[in-house]
């Protein structure tokens, strides 16, 4: 533990100078080694807070006096004061080399702070002097093994069993140093005679039961175990071991009695109420983590840090009032406390301050770079940010730190789905599911890699399954109903989006599916008019159900009701992109652009930040071959409101076909509209489209699998794909890419350069 400190250099300095000039008045006269045989005095009376300021004393006096910082800093080291305790007995080393002790422990807090340099040159000190010292041994045997030498730490410690061989840690080091060589049988008999030597020795049988689990001799380890607990009645940590064992046979029952039996061992430890709180978190037992953590916190004098994690619990369950009054409590006494920081950085995060949340998370990793949570943390937000390299990066660096974290292999998974890595996603998920077998995104996205990777039987019944499960979830609806698609199964496929349209009537992607389902049997038009009209009036403010049926008019060849309509769609979601473009193009078939142009100024002159006028205005401009009066329309619309998607998307498109483009200016508009509109398969386009202008290859693959996920029947976005495919060197998968775009019956205004393109490629191979 280290002090916090409390006074400040520059306002004290006045009274030490006047202390210094004033110490033989202000202590009597002592000399120093009068103090130093009063603090001795006061050692041997167990009088340690006396004895330290007797001794600080003696420093003041003469801040050379090597025996009195050497006593001071066994002081700080027994009370935990350990930074004041590594100063002290430096100095100490420093003043007196003699002071072999003093020169080891030195050596002690370099290694464990990985100073190998420092601690080498402590150690050589002390073995010139005393080549035998069993310290100096045993630490640099760690150092031999920490540099990853094993003959040289078998060496060293055979040298030390020789000059005392009934010394357990020895053994104890041997055993690690066999191990690392794969002397299996070797190492455990040195850790089996550690504790011959030393039955005593907790660590003795914590060190030979990790061994056996390193080696999964489960078995082995729960013996071991057992005979530790018998041995050491009043610990818990056996039984927090055997808990561990459980969990890695996915036994949360076993793990639990273990558990409990550790709490009953030690029922005032509050480290141990919040790990176990922390395994009944994991496990969704809301009310018994909660009660746990409390009690945790009503057993200590300061209890921020279990407040803190209590703040984090909660937020991690989504009770975010409660999880701010825990924070808040926090912050109030402690401002920088890490776990509380770890929690703003998520509510940051929730309020979309997603580079703010980087920001936080970023401070606290160069604290603490061996907590895989904030990588977790940095990874969200770059995800959010649409950075997946860095996210994916982030998230590789917390499974490093935390193997066992399942949150962060499922969110690897989706973002490998999304990108396309349907057997990495699967792997990822699969994961996340044995680390946690309540992870219901891991398991969707596990189905739903199996679903893209065609293997369309099995995502049947993983789907299935879920459905039994959460018969009201959506996403597994619409997806079980793509999988009987896939299985030519379309009356299942039709009850499917029936059942989820019972739930969420204004889902028009799932509407559209039953359509083609509808179409596919032979409906008419006019029967399709009619089915969409029924749905619209179950979700009458849905402005994708009015596109839907805007479409279906101008399929039927009647461009005014669909104009009627696609104006609908602009009032009901004005930050759609899709209306104004397609009621933009009517109107310049039907050569009314000039009439639809005045129509759009009269309403600005009313209303002058009608931003559905400014986007009607771009849109017209735009397929009137009008560019700069498009970009001109687009940049009004966003001076409004800077973040309106639509127009973002649309300016980003045009900077990123026009001459000499502005490929950051047109990434930042792109970025923009899809943060606001993250589902929109033209934005999705959009964003990769200028990922691919700007040769960002691989990342404009990122967008295009998910946009062609999210609309398989529209060409244009398959074209796309197979454009990045081939930009990123996979010609082959391109080639198959691009003959599936040219299959699809859907017209495209690029099909005949598609077609070229693919005669191209193959004449390349």
């Amino acid at each position: 533990m280290r002090l916090k400190n409390l006074f400040s250099p520059a306002v004290f300095l006045l009274p030490l100078l006047l202390l210094l000039s004033l110490s033989a008045c202000s202590d009597g006269g002592k000399s120093k080694e009068e103090h130093y045989k009063k603090a001795m005095v006061y050692l041997e009376a167990q009088k340690e807070k006396e004895a330290i300021i007797e001794l600080r004393n003696a420093v003041q006096i003469d801040p050379k006096y090597a025996d009195a910082r050497y006593q001071l800093g066994l002081l700080y080291l027994k009370s935990g004061e350990v930074r004041q305790a590594f100063e002290e007995l430096q100095r100490a080393a420093t003043l007196d080399p003699k002071n072999i002790d003093a020169k080891i422990k030195t050596a002690e807090f370099y290694l464990l702070s990985r100073k190998k340099d420092e601690a080498r040159k402590n150690i050589d000190e002390v073995l010139a002097q005393a080549p035998g010292n069993n310290d100096a041994l045993a630490l640099l045997a760690n150092l031999e093994l920490i540099d990853g030498k094993y003959d040289a730490a078998l060496t060293t410690i055979d040298k030390a069993i020789a000059g005392t061989p009934t010394e357990d840690r020895f053994f104890a080091i041997k055993g690690r140093a066999l191990s690392a060589k794969e002397q299996f049988p070797a190492a455990e008999a040195a850790f089996v005679k550690a504790i011959e030597l030393d039955g005593k020795n907790l660590s003795n049988h914590a060190t030979l039961a990790a061994f056996y689990v390193e080696r999964k001799e489960l078995n082995k380890a729960k013996t071991s175990l057992e005979k530790m607990a018998a041995a050491f009645p009043d610990s818990s940590q056996p039984y927090m071991q055997m808990a561990s064992i459980d969990l890695m046979e996915s036994n949360t029952d076993a793990a639990e009695q273990h558990l409990t039996q550790a709490l009953k061992v030690d029922p005032k430890n509050g480290k141990l109420k919040t790990s176990i709180a922390d395994f009944y978190a994991k496990n969704g037992k809301f009310e018994q983590a909660e009660q746990l953590y409390k009690e945790a916190i009503q057993g200590e004098e300061k209890p921020e840090d279990f407040e803190a994690q209590l703040a984090n619990f909660y937020f991690d369950f989504g009770k975010f009032d409660q999880a701010k009054a825990e924070l808040d409590k926090v912050t109030a006494k402690n401002a920088k406390n890490p776990t509380a920081k770890l929690v703003q950085a998520k509510f940051q995060l929730k309020d979309g301050k997603n580079q703010e949340a980087l920001d936080t998370v970023t401070g606290l990793i160069r604290d603490y770079p061996k907590w895989g949570e904030l990588f977790f943390v940095k990874a969200l937000a770059h995800s959010n940010l649409k950075d997946l390299k860095l996210a994916k990066e982030s998230l590789l660096e917390a499974i490093k730190l935390s193997p066992g974290f399942s949150k962060a292999h499922s969110l690897l998974a989706i973002l490998a789905l999304q990108e396309g890595e349907f057997e990495t996603a699967k792997k990822e998920a699969a994961t996340a599911l044995k680390i946690n077998p309540r992870d219901f995104q891991a398991a969707l996205t596990l189905a739903k890699g199996v679903l893209f990777s065609k293997e369309y039987d099995t995502a049947e019944k993983m789907f299935s399954e879920l459905h039994s499960k959460v018969p009201d979830n959506v996403e597994v609806l619409g997806s079980l109903g793509l999988t009987y698609m896939a299985l030519k199964q379309e009356p299942k496929a039709k009850q499917a989006f029936e059942k989820l349209l019972a739930i969420q009537p204004d889902n028009a992607k799932a509407f559209t599916f039953l359509l083609q389902l509808a179409q596919k049997s032979g409906t008419s038009k006019e029967e399709l008019i009619k089915m969409t009209q029924a749905q619209i009036d179950k979700a009458p403010k849905s402005g994708g159900l009015q596109i839907v049926l805007a479409n279906l008019y101008l399929s039927a060849n009647q461009p005014d009701k669909a104009l009627e309509i696609y104006n609908k769609a602009q009032e009901l979601d004005p930050e759609n992109p899709q209306p104004y473009a397609m009621s933009a193009m009517i109107l310049t078939k039907q050569g009314k652009t000039d009439q639809a142009i005045t129509e759009y100024k009269d309403l600005l002159a009313k209303q002058p930040k009608a931003l559905g006028a400014y986007m009607g205005l771009g849109s017209i401009y735009e397929q009137t071959g009008k560019p700069d009066l498009a970009k001109e329309a687009y940049e009004k619309a966003l001076a409004i409101k800077a973040d309106f998607a639509p127009a973002a998307n649309n300016l980003a498109w045009m900077i990123a076909e026009s001459k000499d483009p502005d490929l950051g200016e047109a990434l930042r508009l792109a970025m923009t509209a899809k943060q606001q509109q993250p589902e929109d398969v033209h934005i999705i386009d959009t964003l990769g489209w200028v990922h691919y202008k700007r040769g960002s290859f691989s990342l404009a693959r990122n967008e295009f699998v998910q946009a062609v996920q999210k609309q398989e029947d529209m060409p244009i976005l398959r074209y796309h794909l197979a454009l990045a495919l081939y930009g990123e060197g996979k010609k082959q998968e391109a080639i198959k890419e691009l003959e599936k775009t040219l299959a699809q019956t859907q017209p495209f205004q690029e099909k005949e350069e598609a077609a070229a393109t693919l005669k191209k490629w193959q004449s390349e191979q």
